[in-house]
């Protein structure tokens, strides 16, 4: 089946970080409200995944859906170099929100193992050396990993999960879908609830509950987190002044958008510019 929708396909990368793990060392059981991708790069280490000890070489990919418990230690004299992605803002057919199929968090994807190491080895470069756009490029070679578990996974149905999403539940996620879509090529401009509603012929009180119960916030917040992670990102690619970015992302007062800056990212847009020019 058709798990992606090209237009409304935006994964946001959380983190991307290459962490060489020595002997001794250990991360306690834990989980994520987002995806996890984990990557043993070189060596090997021992993780714990949902109660089911296992040791791991070079080269095992594993996911983590949300809620999935698991830890990893690092056995006397041994060692490992990893991979681990953060990944949330996915929407996948028939599914809920930050989910893959996978039944099974460690993954083989047969003939698309090595195309896979390979980004994976790509993403450790752009994340490291912070080349011109490294972020965006790190995030089309994560987009192509995810693409690349999907055709890994599609090989064997033995691997994939059932559909959880009833009708109802595909229309509303449906719906939420192009609601994202419409915000992430909208957001510069002056957008309402009501006009949401309008565009996608629903009530507002409907489009509002559902999208809150499949995102976690409401539209006008969401719409709010695309502005200044957007301006985030001018404030760190361009040299524009600050009162420009704020047009930019959709607001005509850069006081607001600096308070609104702020709060959402703990530091101020003048700060940040400060701090990226040095």
């Amino acid at each position: 089946m058709q798990y992606f929708h090209s237009k409304t396909f935006n994964p946001e990368i959380l983190y991307a970080f290459d962490p060489w793990n020595e002997s001794g060392s250990s991360c306690q059981p834990h989980t994520h409200e987002f995806l996890e991708v984990s990557i043993i790069l070189e060596g090997e280490a021992d993780y714990i995944i949902d109660g089911q000890a296992v040791r791991l070489g070079a080269g095992r990919v594993m996911l983590f859906n949300p809620g999935v418990v698991h830890s990893e230690t690092q056995r006397e004299n041994s060692w490992s170099h990893q991979l681990h992605i953060g990944i949330s803002n996915i929407m996948l057919a028939g599914l809920s929100r930050n989910f893959f199929p996978n039944k099974y968090p460690i993954l083989e994807l047969g003939e698309h193992h090595s195309q896979f190491l390979e980004c994976a080895w790509r993403v450790v470069k752009e994340f490291n050396n912070h080349d011109h756009e490294f972020q965006l490029m790190g995030k089309a070679l994560i987009s192509e990993m995810l693409v690349l578990i999907i055709r890994g996974l599609s090989s064997d149905d033995d691997d994939l999960l059932e559909q959880k999403l009833s009708k109802v539940e595909k229309r509303r996620q449906n719906l939420v879908n192009q609601t994202i879509y419409y915000l992430e090529n909208h957001y510069d401009q002056e957008v309402t609830l009501e006009q949401l509603a309008e565009v996608f012929y629903v009530s507002p009180t409907y489009l509002s509950k559902a999208f809150r119960e499949i995102v976690g916030v409401s539209p006008i917040n969401h719409l709010i987190q695309i502005r200044l992670q957007r301006a985030k990102e001018l404030l760190m690619t361009t040299k524009l002044p600050i009162k420009e970015i704020a047009r930019l992302v959709g607001y005509q007062d850069a006081y607001y958008f600096s308070k609104l800056f702020k709060k959402y990212h703990g530091v101020a847009p003048s700060q940040l510019m400060l701090e990226v020019n040095k």
